[in-house]
């Protein structure tokens, strides 16, 4: 019979190796050299292992209300777009608020944007989980009372939630994007 705490160390490991990109490096792919094709844009979305915030959670990236993609802790992944006027936004499935921009593609270029965890956002939750869990012993209820207080941290804000998406210049991009791996 297994322990809660065996119970809670195999979920826990599951739930890290769900999330780990295990696709080839940028740096054994060929997305820096190969051609975009006419009338498109490329951009690169990705995740560095800078923070271990949310790090068995996958940020999800969607293009004009569109999802077409995600990026986990140590990842990218890459989109061609048509050239024009397009909204980004990172989100988690199950955390109120998102983080939004607005972006004008030309054709033939390269756009980098790095997604990263708001520490804003955890500790929101982690304050109202600790205050609920002050006021009561529930487990269920604790969760809720982070989650209110990340829905309370996020109202309003073009850029709220649990992660946050911002464009990176070519060069910061490529040398941090090196040795991450490919979602997927």
């Amino acid at each position: 019979m297994l322990s809660i705490s065996n119970v809670v160390i195999c979920s826990a490991v599951m739930l890290l190796c769900a999330c780990a990109a295990s696709g080839p490096s940028f740096d054994e792919t060929a997305f820096g050299s190969e051609l975009i094709p006419d009338g498109k844009a490329r951009v690169v979305f990705f995740r560095t292992r800078d923070s271990g915030l949310y790090i068995a959670r996958q940020a999800t990236v969607s293009l004009d209300e569109e999802k077409i993609g995600g990026t986990g802790y140590g990842s990218f992944f890459v989109h061609d777009i048509d050239a024009g006027n397009h909204r980004l936004r990172a989100d988690m499935w199950d955390m109120r608020g998102q983080c939004e921009l607005n972006f004008t593609a030309a054709a033939g270029e390269t756009y980098y944007f790095q997604i990263d965890p708001r520490s804003e956002s955890f500790s929101a939750f982690a304050a109202g989980d600790l205050a609920t869990q002050l006021l009561t012993m529930n487990v269920l209820v604790n969760v809720a009372g982070g989650m209110s207080a990340v829905a309370a941290e996020s109202y309003g804000k073009a850029c709220g939630g649990a992660f946050r998406i911002y464009p990176v210049d070519a060069d910061t991009a490529l040398a941090r994007l090196g040795p991450l791996r490919r979602a997927g």
